[in-house]
């Protein structure tokens, strides 16, 4: 029967309850200032980005030296802005809705680039059908998605009147006013589908 090294087990199990600790200690730090230093709009709508607070964590992981670095920032220049589509909540391609009922399109979606998105971001109307939703759908309030994490977006729509085909292209704006999606690039959208009958 193999010997277990305690001292070695221990060691790991102290490593990792200090890596949560520290991970869910940035999290809260970065929540709390970033209340305290909130984005402000210039009189001629320049966006004025807040403070860059940096936090770096380390740990040791089957012996080897790992450091993960998370930066909140907020400029273009600083960060990287991409989104990647996970799955349809609701409302799959080409379901079938009645004409005039109305609905709620939910998609998630994945922080895949490097800024971490805030309650100043929106997700915009881009071209299509708009289907009687409102044109730019706010990012929950008192709520960050960091790099990686996921979140879950709802658009209040009605299908029209007429049968037939509809789509409506939407994408995530930034703070700066700049546009992305999914894709290489950023340059595609996410959407909805419906065929009325």
């Amino acid at each position: 029967m193999p010997t277990v090294d305690l001292e070695k087990t221990l060691h790991w199990m102290v490593d990792d309850a200090v890596m949560a600790a520290s991970t869910q200690l940035v999290y809260e730090m970065r929540k709390e200032i970033s209340t305290l230093i909130p984005p402000t709009q210039t009189p001629t709508s320049t966006y004025v980005p807040p403070v860059e607070l940096t936090a770096t964590m380390t740990s040791i992981w089957q012996g080897q030296h790992v450091s993960e670095h998370f930066e909140i920032t907020a400029t273009p220049e600083n960060c990287i802005t991409r989104v990647k589509f996970v799955e349809d909540i609701t409302i799959p391609d080409n379901t079938v809705v009645a004409a005039g009922k109305p609905f709620t399109k939910t998609w998630k979606l994945q922080n895949t680039g490097t800024c971490v998105w805030t309650e100043e971001y929106s997700f915009e109307f881009i071209d299509g059908d708009l289907m009687d939703a409102n044109k730019v759908i706010p990012f929950p309030k008192n709520k960050m998605v960091l790099p990686n994490e996921t979140m879950d977006i709802s658009v209040y729509m009605t299908a029209p009147e007429k049968s037939g085909n509809y789509q409506g292209n939407w994408k995530i704006r930034t703070p700066w006013g700049s546009q992305f999606g999914t894709g290489e690039n950023g340059e595609d959208s996410v959407w909805v589908k419906i065929a009325v009958r």
